[in-house]
């Protein structure tokens, strides 16, 4: 890297020799048939040392629940990083518009993810026209609505792919042939009527907290 810039087209992407795996201290890295470092993220510990020793810094520790990333590193405009790599951001900014919880932006040419605003819907990786988010919880379970519905529609007007139905004011229902299970209903309900999504359990408790708080 230091005399050519390493032997691949991208020179901001994985220079794929091993470096993270060598230092990892606890066997949680491994290179795959693509010169790829795969982390095994039951023996990770969060140490850095891969993060420290990676020469392209490509490698960063973050928290483990949010698993919906831009998986590219390139800074080129969009002609450019098309020419060397299929699955590269062009900074189209699709995301930044997909984006419910404007947690998407692009800087540099490159898109970003702001992980206190994400809420890992998974709206962005599906929209993405090239692959170059990777959304590492690609099956979420089906929303549904309990009893506790009171037929405000809100979870219609937010749901991006028209899954919930129902008449004003009666118990509502969600496809779930349409439904991918990206939680943003769980979350915008007022009254917690929607479950089995994969954030059903934070959004309760969180509205747990708040009733507790108010009460006090």
């Amino acid at each position: 890297m230091l005399t050519a810039g390493g032997d691949k087209s991208c020179v901001y992407g994985c220079l794929g020799y091993g470096t993270c795996s060598r230092v990892c201290p606890f066997g949680a890295i491994t290179m795959t048939d693509d010169h790829l470092p795969f982390i095994d993220i039951t023996k990770c510990t969060g140490c850095r040392k891969c993060e420290a020793a990676c020469p392209r810094k490509v490698i960063k520790v973050l928290p483990s629940s949010k698993q919906v990333l831009v998986t590219c590193n390139s800074k080129d405009k969009g002609a450019g990083t098309k020419k060397n790599c299929k699955t590269g951001c062009i900074a189209c900014g699709i995301c930044v518009k997909t984006c419910p919880f404007d947690a998407a932006l692009i800087e540099n040419n490159l898109s970003r993810i702001d992980i206190e605003k994400c809420r890992v819907c998974g709206l962005c990786f599906n929209k993405c026209p090239t692959g170059a988010i990777t959304d590492y919880i690609p099956q979420r379970p089906k929303a549904f609505i309990n009893d506790r519905c009171i037929g405000c529609g809100i979870c219609a007007k937010v749901c991006p792919v028209n899954a919930p139905f129902g008449e004003s004011k009666k118990l509502h229902k969600i496809d779930g042939n349409k439904c991918i299970g990206c939680g943003i209903c769980t979350e915008k309900c007022p009254v917690q009527a929607i479950e089995g999504t994969f954030n059903t359990a934070k959004v309760l408790a969180e509205a747990a907290k708040k009733k507790k708080n108010q009460a006090a």
